[in-house]
C-alpha cells in the first residue's frame, strides 16, 4: 500500500496534467468496515464519462479543477497543476489528518523496524535458546 500510495503521489505531480471535470451525480458510497467512506461519482470531462472513486465529497453539479494522468485520462484527483506533493497525497489518502498520520506511522516503521532487527540479531542466541 505504501508503495502504491507514493507511486501514484509521484505519477500526480511529476506528469499530471490540469483539467477541468464536471461532477454530473453521486453514484455510491462504499462504507468500510475499517474506517472511512469512498464516494463513487459520475464525473465528465473531455466529453468523456466515467464513475470515479474519491476519499472524501466532491460537490455535484459543479466543475472542479482535477489532475489527470496522460496515459489513463480516468486516473484524477482533485488538485491543479500548483498542488504540491502533500496536498497530492492527502487527496489520494483521503485528507490532511490522515496523511499525517500515514507519514507518521511509516516513519515509525522506517525507524522501529530495523531497530527491533538489530536489537534481535544482537540477543538472537537468549532468545532462541530461551
Amino acid at each position: 500500500m505504501a508503495f502504491r500510495l507514493a507511486s501514484e503521489t509521484y505519477a500526480f505531480s511529476r506528469y499530471g496534467v490540469e483539467k477541468t471535470a464536471h461532477v454530473l451525480a453521486l453514484d455510491h458510497v462504499s462504507h468500510s468496515t475499517k474506517g472511512g467512506n469512498t464516494f463513487y461519482y459520475f464525473l465528465e470531462m473531455d466529453g468523456r464519462r466515467f464513475v470515479k472513486d474519491f476519499r472524501g465529497r466532491l460537490p455535484e453539479g459543479r466543475s472542479l479543477s482535477v489532475l489527470s494522468l496522460p496515459h489513463d485520462p480516468t486516473q484524477v484527483i482533485p488538485g491543479t497543476n500548483k498542488s504540491s506533493t502533500f496536498d497530492i497525497f492527502s487527496g489520494l489518502i483521503g485528507g490532511h489528518v490522515m496523511a499525517v498520520l500515514a507519514i507518521l506511522l511509516y516513519g515509525l516503521l522506517a525507524w522501529a523496524g530495523p531497530s527491533a532487527l538489530v536489537e534481535w540479531f544482537k540477543k538472537r542466541r537468549q532468545i532462541i535458546n530461551g
